[in-house]
């Protein structure tokens, strides 16, 4: 091979570097966010505050980056181990242990539903840096130290019987202005689970069966009470028309051989003796001798 044909052989091969580079170039050039986030350019480390929205962009290759962000929900959710792989959550962690007012040991699940503002991008990756520090410096860092701090002013009881809502409304209050202070929304927050030592749900189901044992002892005490003012009841009553019976009889004496001759056509009647007074006499006769049959 002559010097010329080297010489053409090197302008192909500088031809074809320098058409690479070009192409690497144009290609690093390039750049597309997807829908629901945003980018934020950074050139040489500094923040440029020029904000990508979605779509196909241009950036200067090798001199600026782009850090994005979603604008969408974000999620990061606390569970137990055993729940964590059916968790569909963007980030999880584990439970945040905490104690109570009267010194019960529980674990708190939680889920956290946050979004970047497109206006406070690039002030958070000034004072931030990624989606995942702003995850670790404000969501995990405010979230976890306030649910260790806010359940203890309640009770266990109070969590256990699942009317949470008070402390999540606290820790809505406390959250929402920190997550504000850096740039992000909070969206919602929800307590997923209260995890309790075996020896408290034992203590407190044992409680549970002998309070409804009381109650059931009460509503047997107050059915005998009831009952018993039910024969009382029923006693004076009897009595009250045994009363009114004999004054009736007194007043009447007709009515005393009305309800002889009843007694004595009642086959059930154990009337056996009838007293009849004859000239100061009383003689004595046995019924239970006198055919009344007709």
């Amino acid at each position: 091979m002559d010097s010329k044909d080297v010489g053409r052989l090197s302008r192909i091969v500088g031809t074809v570097v320098i058409a690479l580079v070009v192409v690497s170039l144009f290609s690093g050039a390039a750049r597309t966010i997807d829908a629901g986030t945003v980018g934020v350019v950074k050139q040489f480390g500094r923040v440029t505050g020029r904000v990508l929205d979605p779509g196909l962009s241009w950036v200067m290759p090798l001199v600026q980056q782009v850090v994005v962000y979603n604008t969408k929900d974000v999620v990061y959710e606390t569970a137990p181990p055993d729940k964590q792989s059916v968790s569909r959550a963007d980030y999880i962690d584990y439970p945040v242990d905490t104690t109570t007012e009267d010194g019960q040991q529980v674990d708190l699940s939680y889920s956290i539903r946050f979004r970047v503002e497109r206006a406070e991008a690039p002030r958070i990756a000034q004072e931030l840096g990624t989606e995942q520090d702003v995850v670790e410096k404000v969501v995990k860092f405010h979230s976890r130290i306030l649910c260790r701090q806010i359940p203890r002013s309640y009770e266990a009881s109070d969590l256990y019987t699942g009317d949470i809502t008070a402390v999540e409304d606290e820790l809505v209050r406390q959250l929402r202005p920190l997550f504000e202070d850096k740039g992000l929304v909070l969206d919602s927050f929800g307590i997923r689970e209260i995890g309790f030592s075996t020896d408290y749900i034992d203590a407190i189901e044992q409680k549970q069966i002998e309070k409804e044992r009381v109650i059931t002892e009460q509503y047997r005490a107050e059915q005998a009470e009831k009952r018993k003012e039910a024969v009382i009841t029923e006693a004076q009553g009897e009595a009250e028309a045994i009363r009114i019976k004999g004054e009736a009889l007194r007043n009447n004496p007709d009515m005393v051989q009305l309800e002889f001759v009843r007694s004595l056509r009642d086959p059930e009647s154990k009337v056996k003796v009838m007293v009849i007074p004859s000239e100061g006499v009383l003689p004595l006769l046995n019924l239970g001798t006198i055919d009344v049959t007709e």
